[in-house]
């Protein structure tokens, strides 16, 4: 969940703007202000862009042992081991990691990557197998899901149709005057045209 701490907020901005020595002392003020495992991912992820992955690492390290069954925490440190050359390391958070999110499609594919380095070709080619298997549930979930909101979006349009025919004049007449009268305090052509509206509509009664 991501912090809602001021510190944080005003830190990520700094970030975006790629100013990490900002973002690194409002995210360790946040820290101090609250122990949250997200807010010393995040403040690795700074370290790792210091060029720090000593502090990077030990932040990772203690993110995942406040949070241990949250998978991010495994596959974001593995990220980290495996930028320090420690690619078993890396291979047993990407583990842990699928382990605790079979579906993380991402996972599997830096996995397949850290066993190539290894030479371990065959089990590298599984886990590529199994994130394009996975992306491609993914991408056909993502359809379905637009088809049927294109389909929403369509019988919605097509009830406000069928509603706009069944206004009678008399309605219509309501509608315009609302339109007029929305307009009447905003601009001097409104105030004018509602004054004629006025004018008019007690000639037409008299």
């Amino acid at each position: 969940m991501i912090s809602k701490n001021p510190f944080y907020i005003s830190g990520r901005k700094k970030f975006e703007a790629q100013d990490f020595e900002g973002a690194l002392a409002d995210y360790t003020k946040a820290i101090e202000q609250e122990e949250d495992p997200f807010l010393y991912s995040e403040r690795g992820v700074v370290y790792y862009h210091l060029n720090d992955l000593a502090m990077s690492l030990k932040d990772m390290d203690y993110a995942a042992t406040l949070e241990p069954e949250n998978p991010y925490r495994y596959s974001s440190r593995a990220y980290i081991k495996d930028a320090m050359g420690d690619i078993k390391g890396g291979i047993a958070d990407y583990e842990r990691a699928v382990q605790l999110d079979p579906d993380d499609s991402i996972a599997y594919n830096n996995l397949g990557l850290l066993q190539e380095k290894l030479g371990y070709k065959e089990k590298a080619k599984r886990n590529f197998d199994r994130a394009d298997s996975l992306e491609g549930i993914d991408k056909m979930i993502g359809e379905i899901r637009k088809e049927e909101k294109e389909k929403a979006d369509k019988e919605k349009r097509s009830q406000v149709e069928v509603k706009a025919t069944k206004v009678d004049s008399s309605s219509r007449k309501t509608l315009s005057t609302w339109a007029l009268l929305r307009n009447t305090f905003t601009t001097e052509t409104g105030f004018k045209e509602y004054l004629a509206f006025i004018k008019n509509g007690f000639k037409s009664r008299k």
